[in-house]
């Protein structure tokens, strides 16, 4: 059962575990380090189908030959900035809905990053042949978007500076080899649950168990030892209080949600569903998604230190082929007696990928110890999979999906730099975290070393 007063007064060496991440796979000896120090330290950037790199795109940039017709393609720098931030500054710019704006990813905040949005065609016709400037990104036009479907997407790429680390090259080497060889578990990495505030997955719960005021209270009220003081005392204060209204009026101005929310219920007392809407979808679909992730970070770990293999089918399996960029394909396979052998030649070769349910309330779970981990993970929240159909906010409720048990990088490197710095570059599948490779690498007792922050 998940336990709201641990997050109160959680230390930086309870993070992973609060997120449901409590193992390592890879052997090598961590380099230890930091990264996020600045942002410049973390550069992340897409790469669509055909090729089409963000970041080349972005700095090569020329206006199109002729203007974009349906939707506009754009491909946009930001730095120290959330994506949906961006993207709902850049909504407000161009006059229409944040809906109407569409990602291909989230990107970290704390990092430089190169993305792909596209916004309607008519949006920008006055804006074909100069930049788009927004708070911390800008924003370039640079063609036709032809679709706006996240499979779009092929691979994100990185280049990483850790800081204050151990550049011993026959570590970096070994690390290297051992990832290629065998992966890493694929975790949802700790920025799905928020960084210095990992409570997302929390408010997700009290939605999928029905508790609307319960999940409203967390997401205003609920604070860990790591944020700013007085963001911290008005959370507190409000906890104490559990009023509304003064909470509607004392919200601090960068706590932009949350007074979305608040100032929905100071004028409507009791309407928590209608506070949420308050939100955008895609907010309140995050925040159920991060409760499924959590299970099935739990799962995963369960299976680790159970000895459950990643990197070997079981019978009751399910499997699917994936691409050359470690996009798994929509049809599933059950592995079987009959065809064990086959599916483990092929996910040793790469062409094939172990899944695993993030749970909802449509998917089907393998009939093993894998779908057994699931299973307890909810039920000792009390809940099943049906449960993510949300009868109070069905636009939020979740299907469910499948993610494959180990992330393989499509390309890795990791050299020394400097006196105490290590450069590591890679190309990640999409969907996949990057933090998720380097915490294997780093192998911190702190996960805010992730983030920049010196452990003490």
């Amino acid at each position: 059962m998940l336990d709201e007063e641990r997050y109160r007064s959680l230390t930086c060496d309870e993070y992973e575990s609060a997120v449901g991440i409590g193992a390592y796979y890879t052997q090598t000896r961590g380099i230890g380090g930091l990264i996020k120090v600045l942002p410049e330290d973390f550069e992340v950037w897409e790469v669509l189908n055909g090729g089409l790199d963000a970041r080349e795109r972005f700095e090569r940039w020329r206006p199109p030959p002729y203007p974009p017709v349906r939707n506009a393609l754009l491909v946009v720098k930001k730095r120290d900035r959330e994506t949906l931030r961006v993207a709902a500054d850049l909504a407000k710019i161009l006059g229409v809905r944040l809906r109407a704006v569409k990602t291909y990813g989230l990107k970290d905040r704390r990092a430089v990053a190169w993305q792909f949005v596209a916004v309607p065609a008519r949006s920008v016709l006055d804006r074909v042949d100069v930049p788009i400037e927004v708070r911390g990104a800008q924003a370039l036009v640079v063609g036709e978007a032809h679709s706006v479907e996240t499979r779009e997407l092929l691979y994100n790429a990185f280049r990483v500076l850790v800081r204050e680390a151990d550049p011993d090259q026959e570590v970096l080497e070994n690390f290297v080899r051992e990832v290629n060889s065998r992966g890493v578990p694929n975790f949802y990495g700790l920025q799905r649950f928020g960084v210095s505030r990992p409570i997302t997955h929390l408010v997700g719960y009290h939605l999928v168990r029905g508790d609307l005021e319960a999940a409203a209270r967390a997401f205003v009220g609920l604070h860990t030892p790591h944020e700013q003081e007085h963001v911290i005392e008005f959370r507190r204060s409000f906890l104490e209080s559990g009023d509304w209204s003064w909470a509607a009026m004392n919200a601090p101005k960068s706590l932009v949600y949350e007074r979305a929310l608040l100032r929905h219920l100071a004028s409507n007392p009791g309407d928590f569903a209608g506070a949420f809407r308050r939100l955008p979808l895609r907010i309140r679909r995050l925040l159920v998604e991060s409760y499924a992730s959590y299970v099935f970070n739990r799962a995963l770990t369960e299976n680790l230190r159970d000895g459950v293999p990643l990197d070997e089918p079981l019978e009751g399996d399910l499997v699917a082929r994936v691409d050359r960029f470690g996009r798994p394909e929509r049809k599933l396979y059950e592995v079987s007696r009959w065809n064990i052998v086959e599916a483990a030649r092929r996910v040793r070769e790469g062409t094939m990928a172990i899944l695993m349910p993030h749970p909802g309330h449509s998917v089907r779970l393998p009939q093993n110890e894998r779908g057994k981990a699931i299973l307890r993970a909810l039920e000792q929240d009390g809940l099943r999979p049906s449960s993510f159909r949300l009868r109070d906010l069905p636009e939020a409720g979740s299907m469910g999906g499948y993610r494959a048990v180990t992330l393989r990088p499509l390309r890795i490197s990791a050299r020394a730099v400097k006196e105490d710095g290590v450069l590591v570059e890679m190309a990640l599948p999409r969907g996949s975290f990057a933090t998720v490779v380097l915490r294997e690498l780093m192998k911190q007792r702190c996960a805010l070393a992730y983030v920049g922050k010196r452990v003490h």
